[in-house]
């Protein structure tokens, strides 16, 4: 069985870039195989600690013992040290079996040969995360029109990868935690029909029906913020007007929206096209819940010529007041910097002002694009208030 459960392991390691592929290929393998009641990849790092765990594993306790120096002797758990490196040392730690012993010598050998697997297997992992990093960061260097152009392959690899991550986790959502909660609410609903409550135990077990139904919706959005299926569907003005219309009732701030005639044209553009433009709008919302203190927020999509503008302005503490915050936000990949590298893939321009009365104005300008699709969604002219 450990033969066959190595074999298994080692191969599907092969498949393993991230650290969420460890807990989920390896991880629950291991605490599988070896009936023990939790398992455990634990980092070590200079200023912290960093743990990913399968089953039951007392996080609070494997971290104490790791600050005593006691990991490696403590009884309670079977820990190998996977490697050391400057930046940080990783172990893999083992609860004790169901039945409360430890785990047999044959079992602690399989566990050291599982390890020197690991350990390449991590290596792998690290070096991903690390270029990956390096990545977001050179993009981010490349934000002025002068190198637009030359690395515009660039650009539209990694927005590519984003999308097909974005896709992932989407599914991801939708195929486990969204299904757990259809479960877990059919049962509670089916409770409630089979035995006789009080009063008070019905409504704390509608009350609790009623905030699953909360996360559901939550998470439903969010599915959809990550794989935008509605472009597809009704095209992107009428996306946007739906994706702001549902934002209004969970932002501080009043929401405008308005979709101008002529603008319905961008619906002959590509499915990439249209999703950048969404993804822009996005952010454009993202970082005004986060830094705008505005009280009103408005987005103007119209179309001049061959260009389409789409004019976003609020009545915040400006752009001036945050300087110091976009810059830290840019360099991570995220926020304005993120925004102008979607406009340069473009090849349109990004213009960010402080508006006299106060508050923020960004206009961007995006081109016809040359591509387009054969047929085209014609929404209605949209005002959302």
């Amino acid at each position: 069985m450990l033969k066959t459960s190595l074999k298994k392991i080692s191969k599907n390691l092969s498949t393993v870039s991230t650290m969420r592929d460890l807990k989920d290929i390896f991880l629950n393998d291991m605490v599988q195989t070896l009936e023990v009641r939790g398992g455990a990849i634990v980092f070590r790092y200079p200023d912290s600690v960093e743990i990913l765990s399968a089953g039951e594993v007392d996080e609070v306790q494997v971290k104490e013992l790791l600050a005593a120096g006691t990991l490696l002797q403590d009884d309670r758990y079977t820990c190998k040290e996977i490697s050391h490196t400057e930046d940080s040392t990783s172990y893999l730690v083992m609860t004790r079996k169901r039945t409360n012993v430890l785990l047999s010598k044959e079992e602690r050998h399989w566990l050291g040969l599982i390890t020197s697997y690991l350990e390449v297997c991590m290596e792998n992992v690290h070096l991903i995360r690390t270029l990956t990093n390096q990545l977001q960061d050179l993009s981010t260097k490349f934000s002025n029109s002068a190198s637009a152009e030359e690395f515009q392959w660039f650009r539209k690899v990694m927005f590519e990868l984003q999308e097909e991550e974005r896709i992932r986790i989407a599914a991801d959502l939708h195929d486990t935690t969204m299904q757990d909660l259809f479960f877990l609410k059919r049962r509670f609903a089916a409770l409630m029909e089979r035995f006789a409550m009080n009063p008070e135990e019905k409504q704390n077990l509608d009350n609790i029906l009623k905030f699953v139904d909360l996360i559901n919706a939550s998470l439903r959005q969010s599915c959809f913020e990550l794989n935008p299926h509605l472009l597809r569907e009704i095209g992107l003005v009428r996306t946007l007007n739906q994706y702001l219309e549902k934002e209004t009732y969970t932002t501080p701030f009043k929401i405008l929206f308005d979709a101008e005639d002529g603008v319905e044209r961008v619906e002959l553009e590509t499915p990439t096209t249209k999703k950048h433009i969404l993804r822009i709008v996005q952010e454009l919302l993202n970082n005004a819940k986060k830094h705008s203190e505005a009280s009103v927020v408005s987005f103007r999509f119209s179309m001049e010529g061959d260009r389409y503008l789409l004019v976003y302005e609020d009545n915040g503490v400006g752009i001036g007041a945050e300087t110091k915050e976009t810059r830290r936000i840019g360099e991570s990949g995220i926020g304005l910097e993120q925004m102008k590298g979607r406009v340069l893939l473009l090849q349109g321009s990004f213009d960010v002002t402080t508006l006299p009365q106060g508050g923020t104005s960004i206009t961007i300008v995006i081109p016809v694009q040359e591509e387009t699709e054969p047929k085209a969604v014609q929404p209605p002219h949209l005002r959302l208030v």
